[in-house]
């Protein structure tokens, strides 16, 4: 993608309705308009690719045929900031992951943009791993958006600028035991912790034929 000129590239949002137009400077739109125009750039260029016809539901885009194979996750982000999108739900993720280990291996393609007064650029792309994009904090293993004691989020590392501190997950194994790691103290059970670990194994091991 970066051959193909998007980062750098500039554009424009508005809206139009009975003849008044107005240019959009309220960021919370910006990551539905970016992956609808991702999905018309990748139809224009010939890449193969299926949108997920529950658009509540991960992922954003099928790149092959399969379900379960070539999943491509799109996270955007205001460039001026750290990175502070939603990686995943918690729970929701937590409880794919028992028979659907196979959501490990999708790959997140990351905008970080600007936007000023409609002027949209896209100032960076990356194209990361779920454990390339995450890490540990101070409280759990695996860093998350926590309110009033209930984990709702799994929260990003900052791999725009790279930082001192908390690093990202060397691999998918790393990223799966700090979640056990995180399921056992946050539920205070180890043991429900621990089956959660062994049927994500099995259900990888079902789809890869590898270990995790």
């Amino acid at each position: 993608m970066k051959r193909e000129g998007i980062v750098g590239a500039e554009g424009e949002i508005s809206f139009d309705l009975l003849e008044v137009e107005v240019d959009i400077s309220d960021k919370s739109a910006v990551g539905n308009l970016l992956q609808e125009w991702l999905g018309e750039w990748m139809t224009v260029n010939e890449i193969y690719h299926r949108n997920n016809e529950n658009s509540q539901m991960p992922p954003d885009f099928y790149l092959g045929r399969s379900e379960e194979k070539d999943l491509l996750e799109v996270k955007t982000f205001d460039h001026i900031k750290s990175p502070n999108f939603d990686v995943a739900n918690f729970d929701a993720y937590v409880r794919d992951l028992r028979d659907k280990a196979f959501r490990l291996d999708a790959d997140y393609l990351i905008m970080g943009y600007t936007l000023n007064n409609g002027a949209i650029k896209i100032d960076n792309i990356w194209l990361k791993k779920v454990w390339e994009v995450t890490c540990p904090s101070n409280k759990y293993a695996l860093k998350t958006q926590e309110k009033q004691g209930k984990i709702y989020n799994i929260r990003p590392y900052n791999f725009k600028s790279e930082s001192k501190g908390f690093r990202p997950f060397e691999n998918r194994l790393g990223f799966v035991n700090a979640i056990k790691e995180t399921l056992a103290k946050y539920g205070n059970n180890e043991t429900e912790a621990d089956e959660w670990f062994k049927d994500v194994t099995k259900s990888y091991k079902k789809f890869s034929g590898s270990s995790l």
